[in-house]
């Protein structure tokens, strides 16, 4: 295996921990699930890309990673515009 599908494979599990993460910060129960089916799928892709390849690799990031971005931004959206929350 190259340096180059070692370091793909390590960004497929940084994605799954990305998705991880915004689990965490969410508390959207819907948003959480996709959330989790994602984090899944990207840990699937990392298990399986030593036998996939690239051009395989390639379009199944592609296809992945715009689900990602979208849920990454909606996460980040919600934490920013949630209002503080009050304390008696």
């Amino acid at each position: 295996m190259s340096q180059r599908e070692k370091m793909s494979q390590r960004e497929l599990w940084e994605n799954a921990a990305e998705c991880a993460r915004a689990i965490e910060a969410t508390t959207d129960p819907a948003r959480r699930e996709m959330l989790t089916h994602l984090q899944m799928v990207w840990a699937n892709l990392a298990n399986a890309s030593p036998l996939l390849g690239r051009a395989k690799l390639a379009d199944q990031v592609a296809a992945i990673s715009g689900i990602h971005v979208d849920l990454m931004l909606a996460a980040i959206n919600q934490v920013t515009s949630s209002p503080p929350l009050h304390v008696p």
